[in-house]
């Protein structure tokens, strides 16, 4: 796969969760924001991607998307249209929702601390709406190299096989070890590279085991 294929979005932007003091209808305002006038340019009604169908009430940004441009989530049996796309608060099933229905258009996330998503940020480009910029990944060249080299072996099937699990521990789990990677990190990255929830969810476990 190549890098083209797996994140066909026309652009991305984020709002990271670094200040336990900043209210969520703030965050969720600032991608409201950003996807509306994304939306506008791309001519269709933005789309609401949450976990579950609770997640957006008593915010009048997210509820205005949801009414407006319509709110997936993964259990939901309703088949929506590409578009552009606000994820609030995902996780890896929900951020493949979000990513296989803004194919080709704009998508903005909300993070939550408990699945962060800096290194899919930074693979992806996606400006911080924070401040307007695009954070860097904060990996080691030779921990993205054994990431790369990770996706490449086992990407494609999610690490179901014992030889890609095996390869995964070989090349990750030292950078695990050392402090230079973090699972959720490792999970975030290869969902930018176009992994599946599953196989993402299951690296990432893979790597909390040790």
């Amino acid at each position: 796969m190549t890098e083209e294929d797996v994140t066909r979005l026309q652009a991305a932007a984020w709002v990271p969760d670094d200040d336990p003091q900043r209210p969520w209808e703030e965050a969720a305002d600032l991608a409201a924001d950003w996807i509306w006038d994304r939306s506008r340019g791309e001519g269709i009604s933005p789309l609401l991607v949450t976990n579950t169908m609770q997640n957006a009430v008593g915010i009048t940004s997210l509820q205005e998307i949801a009414r407006k441009g319509g709110q997936a989530t993964p259990q939901g049996k309703q088949r929506f249209d590409r578009g552009p796309v606000l994820a609030y608060l995902p996780d890896e099933r929900s951020l493949k929702l979000a990513l296989d229905l803004a194919r080709g258009h704009s998508l903005a996330v909300v993070e939550t601390v408990r699945f962060p998503l800096a290194e899919w940020a930074a693979s992806v480009g996606a400006i911080n709406l924070l401040d307007g910029s695009q954070s860097p990944s904060s990996l080691t060249d030779d921990v993205l190299v054994d990431l790369n080299h990770a996706v490449f072996f086992g990407g494609n099937n999610g690490w179901t096989g014992q030889h890609e699990k095996q390869h995964a521990r070989n090349h990750l789990s030292r950078h695990v070890a050392a402090g230079r990677l973090t699972p959720e990190q490792a999970a975030s990255y290869v969902m930018a590279k176009g992994v599946s929830d599953k196989g993402a969810k299951r690296l990432r476990l893979l790597l909390e085991k040790g």
